[in-house]
């Protein structure tokens, strides 16, 4: 009995033990009251609703049409990439609009059939030819497949694995897929048919074809560049001043297709060969839905966890690019959960695989001036719309058109060179990082060149913790450690001055941090300081996804804050202490830049940021950002 009573305190002191203990209860508790969160997480669209503004439907109209009408022809190439009838391409565009109004936390890019996506679907459609199983259930069965990987994996919230996504990668790979878009457009200006829509193939085929240009194609690509360039240039110089130019530009995308197809239309009803390439028969009647196979699901289950992880990698990295670009955040665990639920309903209807990897469709979306992840349920009735009762009209799209609004969209899209030449100042790795995921995802694919990207920047990460030395402390060292004029904010029995908010990091600031980080300084300031009110402008103007109150009033409910009880100061400076923090890379001086530009918004322009504790290496690094770093009460400061 003694040696059994020995063990069981033995077990009650063992500290691991009783951690798991301790860890245990909390995690029943959190999943009590995180519960209904966790599923609210699942439909994003009742968290923001409340909050939609009514102006903005013109916009998500306008921009969801243009979306529309850009798809049906992407579809179309698309289904000869993948191998399958147009049918099944078609049938994986209509519906992924109205789902990703629901479930969707981006407002830009829109899931639909990719080059990606009809790339792996014919290779796997090509390795089961001499099985003899017909193209259309092989794509039918893979959506399923891959909404299966892609839920489960949504569900279990693992969207934390793309917080490895740097800022160098995400905009290597955005300028690499511009480049690849832009050239894939050659052809349909040139009027050439019989061109491969693989990158590798296209540009050398293209060249060899170049005598059998078309005047009548180049002509009318030519005619709708200039014209979407002066309707851009024309909302950008007056559009302000004049409310009907504005909404002429704002409309430019929509405009150009409508009115060039309805040209088309009028020249080539009569004719057997069309002047110029347009995408052809259209119709496509819905399916009843149906389970796909499932026996052929339990031999492709395994092989398409590799399609799977690709769709969801370029999915989510398009996603933050174009969140960080317009100033919203994503949930990446609930965008994988979307891709899984939509490639599985869309396996009912017999569609193709689907994802949101598709630079021309966001960057049309975007430049369109889409509001809220509503333009998803405009380009869903546009797409039904063209495949029932206007196929016969939307069949005589010009391709020449489709492909010069996606030159100019892209164009615009695209990161701009300062940003490059900042990453070239800040840091010569994330400089090299971003140069060798631009030219791989150029070359060898977008999965390839993100692959090769994150390989550098987590092979540099080890080596500098492996050849990080200790720095020599001497008496000097102490002493002027805070200078006369940047003093310990926390001295003894001092209190923190109202509206001032401290905080210290206690590590590197890197890619892999960088973004959970920046939202821990803002939440936290959030919570204990006041800001400055909305305009209605600003509230106009803000994220579809954001109501800043009700999102503060939440963050104040979890610590406890309240009005009544708790006094609650404006804001007026922030004191970040890096004592802790060695090293800051790209993606964590653009957290910094992010944290200075929101809590300047919430608390107004005079707000301070200060640092305490900067090494000379960090110092050095502010300073290549092109920061104005000093003593606090200087005047040229920010």
């Amino acid at each position: 009995m003694n040696y059994i009573g020995a063990k069981i305190a033995a077990i009650k002191q063992d500290v691991n033990l009783s951690r798991v203990g301790v860890g245990v209860v909390l995690g029943a508790r959190g999943v009590r009251t995180g519960a209904g969160r966790y599923f609210s997480n699942k439909v994003p669209i009742v968290q923001w609703i409340t909050g939609y503004v009514p102006k903005w439907l013109i916009g998500d109209a306008i921009a969801g049409s243009s979306v529309g009408m850009l798809l049906i022809p992407q579809a179309v190439m698309y289904s000869t990439l993948a191998g399958v009838p147009v049918q099944q391409a078609l049938l994986a565009s209509w519906l992924p609009g109205i789902i990703y109004a629901i479930m969707g936390s981006t407002k830009d890019i829109s899931t639909g059939p990719t080059s990606t996506t009809a790339f792996l679907t014919g290779q796997i459609v090509l390795s089961l030819a001499q099985s003899k199983v017909p193209p259309p259930l092989v794509a039918a069965v893979l959506s399923f497949c891959i909404g299966m990987w892609s839920m489960i994996l949504g569900l279990l919230n693992f969207g934390f694995i793309f917080d490895l996504l740097s800022l160098p990668m995400i905009m290597g790979l955005l300028v690499a897929v511009a480049n690849v878009v832009i050239v894939t457009q050659l052809p349909a200006v040139l009027g050439l048919t019989g061109i491969s829509l693989v990158f590798s193939q296209m540009l050398p085929e293209t060249l060899g074809k170049l005598g059998q240009t078309k005047p009548a194609s180049v002509g009318l690509a030519t005619a709708s560049i200039i014209l979407l360039a002066m309707l851009k240039f024309v909302g950008k110089k007056w559009g302000h001043k004049n409310e009907m130019l504005r909404i002429l530009a704002i409309q430019r995308n929509l405009l150009i297709i409508s009115i060039f197809t309805a040209v088309s239309f009028l020249i080539n009803k009569d004719l057997e060969q069309p002047v110029w390439r347009v995408i052809g028969p259209i119709k496509t009647e819905l399916p009843m839905p149906q389970i796909p196979l499932m026996k052929l699901a339990q031999r492709l289950f395994v092989p398409s966890l590799a399609l799977t992880t690709t769709i969801m990698l370029e999915h989510v990295a398009f996603a933050k690019a174009f969140g960080r670009r317009n100033g919203y955040a994503i949930d990446s665990s609930q965008e994988m959960f979307y891709l899984g639920f939509v490639n599985f309903i869309t396996s009912l209807f017999g569609g193709m695989p689907v994802g949101g990897g598709d630079l021309p469709r966001a960057a049309v979306n975007s430049d369109s001036g889409v509001k809220s992840p509503l333009g998803g349920i405009f380009t869903s009735v546009t797409v039904l719309g063209g495949m029932y009762a206007g196929s016969g009209f939307f069949q005589y799209t010009p391709m020449p058109v489709i492909a010069g609004v996606i030159i100019v969209a892209t164009i615009g899209q695209m990161p701009p060179f300062a940003s490059v030449k900042k990453l070239w100042k800040v840091s010569f790795t994330d400089f090299g990082t971003f140069l060798l995921t631009f030219n791989i995802a150029t070359l060898m694919g977008n999965t390839i060149g993100i692959a090769t990207g994150l390989g550098i920047m987590v092979s540099y990460t080890i080596l500098r913790l492996m050849f990080s030395r200790p720095n020599v402390i001497l008496k000097a060292d102490l002493e002027s450690r805070y200078k006369s004029l940047t003093p310990p904010w926390l001295a003894k029995d001092d209190p923190i001055p109202p509206g001032t908010q401290v905080m210290s990091l206690e590590t590197d600031i890197i890619f892999a941090n960088a973004e959970r980080i920046k939202r821990h300084v803002i939440d936290t300031t959030l919570t204990y300081q006041f800001g400055i009110p909305m305009t209605d402008n600003e509230d106009l103007q803000r994220a579809w996804n954001y109501k800043r109150e009700k999102y503060i009033g939440r963050l104040r409910r979890l610590a406890g804050v309240s009005h009544t009880d708790t006094f609650i100061p404006r804001l007026r400076v922030l004191v970040l202490d890096l004592s802790a923090t060695s090293f800051v890379d790209a993606s964590g001086m653009q957290a910094f830049e992010d944290i200075k530009t929101e809590l300047c918004l919430y608390g107004g322009p005079r707000v301070e940021i200060r640092f305490v504790g900067l090494n000379k290496g960090v110092q050095k690094r502010f300073k290549r950002a092109a920061w104005k770093l000093g003593p606090p009460y200087d005047d040229d400061l920010e």
